[in-house]
């Protein structure tokens, strides 16, 4: 297989110039009688040289092709590039020296390469497939000036496809050994193409891509007063920052150019994915709704928007996003699911089996027949539920996990945890140390307070996985909540926080074992950061106990209350009420 980097040519030549490079030998056979013979160059005379004729076609050329057509199948690239070359100098034929150039390349014969580039220049001078080929001669063989003269030679050629080029050369020289020594050579090109806005943007490009940030920067200036706002160059600068700046940085780039340019639906869209990563969760539905606006039937807007409002429980507008969805493409499975659970969590749970039940995509089925199961339970019908669930056949073991998952969280949530646990350690000698399984049994064994039987199955998934954050994150926890041990779980939890920064649970985590050390200020800290980034009852039910302990009972109350807009079953939030006379 020719590496990716030496594939260019071929692959630019067969994008923009239509050309294909399949069935040679079928068309080898077309052309009987009217292949031309080129002499060696060492030959005495074109007659010394003159092979046999068969049926119109030399011998010599039908047994080259044929010997490096099978060395290529055999895995003999060395000699399938030497003979295909030598078929290409007999033929002349532009198929078989395209396949020769590509071997050549693939095995590093360069020299060889050039001189067939020249050949196929030759046999189709119009053509600037041609001279692409040539051009990519060149860099291998690292001649800087020549590349220079057949780079200007080619964009002249074909102006309406420059962009393109430009964009394949560029990569191409990024992906050299030295990328450095071909910066320069970009500089001249944009400075012999000024008035080029994609001159610019190439040599920004390998500007970043070795490190020099000033010659990048200057070039995307120059692509900037060429095309104000031009959104290619802003994502290009954007794409550096986020590689290689930290979040002020890049956040205030992003701010800074969407307050020039605000309809810039990519560039928005791509901030606004960024900072979901970051899970900067208010500020991405912002970013989402607003690219809404102009763009009211972005699907990827739609989506992000109502999975971000259904995460925050603002479920009538996660609803009003997915049912345009649904309406603008009425096969969107994936948006029916959402629905299903809207409409579950709204009380209206024959809406959402009827929605759920209309969901025939198969990589989407068992998904849906997941939230059948758990409809039925948030409706009461526990036992229809958990006989759902057993009765769905799982076709891999993913699927068998989540069915075990599906039944545990029925169980769970329905006041039997004893029955969950039960079920979870029969799960687990099915599959022993699957980490999924054993994380939900660490959940089931903390709520029961079995604080042994819960740090034996956080560790062990520590153990499979130490970058398990959650593992950290649930261990920590529960050390702060249901034990003394502070100083361990503020360790398991920063270890938590250093692997998903910024996440609200693990946040949350750290504000609450800081409150019970008895840092209410530094909970309270942490504790608004997770309540801001995600609206959460049993966030909700924490903050509230600290602003409480701070004499800030108002605020305690209206904590709780927001808490309980989200989720007035959940257990945590619950009991603090029951412990404050709420």
């Amino acid at each position: 297989m020719i590496e990716r980097r030496w594939a260019f040519v071929c692959e630019f030549y067969v994008t923009h110039f239509n050309f294909s490079t399949t069935g040679l030998l079928c068309s080898l056979l077309a052309l009987a009688g009217c292949v031309g013979v080129v002499p060696t160059p060492n030959s005495a005379s074109a007659q010394e040289q003159r092979p046999l004729v068969v049926a119109g076609l030399s011998q010599d050329l039908v047994f080259e092709y044929l010997l490096g057509d099978v060395a290529a199948r055999r895995g003999d690239p060395v000699t399938a590039a030497q003979a295909m070359a030598r078929a290409a100098i007999l033929s002349g034929n532009a198929r078989i020296t395209v396949r020769a150039f590509a071997l050549a390349i693939e095995v590093g014969e360069f020299e060889r390469a050039l001189e067939l580039s020249e050949l196929l220049v030759s046999i189709t001078p119009e053509d600037p497939g041609a001279l692409a080929m040539r051009l990519q001669a060149l860099i291998m063989l690292d001649r800087g000036q020549a590349v220079f003269d057949a780079l200007v030679e080619l964009i002249d050629t074909m102006p309406e496809k420059t962009a393109a080029l430009l964009e394949h050369i560029v990569q191409i020289l990024g992906q050299q050994a030295d990328p450095g020594r071909w910066l320069g050579l970009m500089q001249r090109i944009a400075t012999h193409y000024h008035e080029l806005d994609s001159a610019q943007w190439a040599a920004a490009w390998l500007g970043y891509r070795v490190g020099d940030e000033e010659a990048a920067q200057a070039a995307l200036d120059r692509a900037m007063e060429l095309t104000p706002g031009w959104e290619e160059a802003a994502l290009l600068k954007f794409s550096y920052l986020r590689e290689h700046g930290d979040r002020e940085r890049v956040s205030a780039y992003a701010k800074e150019y969407l307050d020039a340019y605000a309809d810039r639906p990519r560039f928005r869209l791509t901030y606004a994915r960024l900072l979901a990563q970051w899970n900067e969760n208010r500020a991405a539905l912002a970013q989402f709704e607003k690219l809404l606006e102009s763009d009211p039937d972005s699907i990827d807007a739609l989506y992000a928007a109502g999975a971000l409002n259904l995460d925050r429980g603002d479920l009538a507008r996660a609803r009003e996003h997915f049912e345009h969805v649904l309406a603008l493409f009425p096969n969107e499975d994936r948006a029916r699911l959402y629905l299903g659970r809207i409409a579950s969590e709204q009380g209206d749970y024959d809406v959402a089996l009827t929605l759920l039940r209309e969901v025939v995509s198969r990589e989407l089925y068992f998904d849906a027949q997941m939230r059948v199961g758990f409809v039925l339970a948030d409706a009461g019908r526990i036992d229809e539920a958990l006989e759902h669930l057993a009765d769905v056949t799982p076709k891999s073991r993913d699927e068998q996990v989540r069915v075990y998952l599906a039944r545990e969280q029925v169980l769970r949530d329905s006041g039997q945890p004893e029955q969950a646990l039960k079920l979870l350690d029969a799960a687990l000698v099915d599959l022993p140390d699957d980490p999924d399984l054993l994380y939900a049994r660490g959940l089931v064994t903390a709520m029961l307070d079995q604080v042994v039987e819960h740090e034996r199955d956080m560790r062990r998934l520590i153990e499979l996985d130490p970058q398990n954050a959650h593992a950290y994150n649930a261990l920590g926890y529960t050390l702060a909540d249901k034990t003394e041990r502070f100083e361990e779980a503020l360790a398991l939890i920063e270890k938590a926080l250093v692997l998903l920064p910024g996440d609200p649970y693990v946040l949350d985590s750290l504000g609450w074992v800081h409150y019970r050390r008895g840092n209410l200020k530094l909970a309270l800290e942490y504790l608004t950061l997770a309540m801001d980034q995600q609206p959460d009852a049993e966030i909700a039910a924490h903050l509230g106990e600290v602003l409480w302990h701070l004499g800030d009972k108002a605020e305690a109350i209206l904590a709780w209350e927001d808490g309980k807009s989200n989720d007035s079953d959940n257990p945590v939030l619950i009991e603090t009420l029951r412990k404050f006379g709420q």
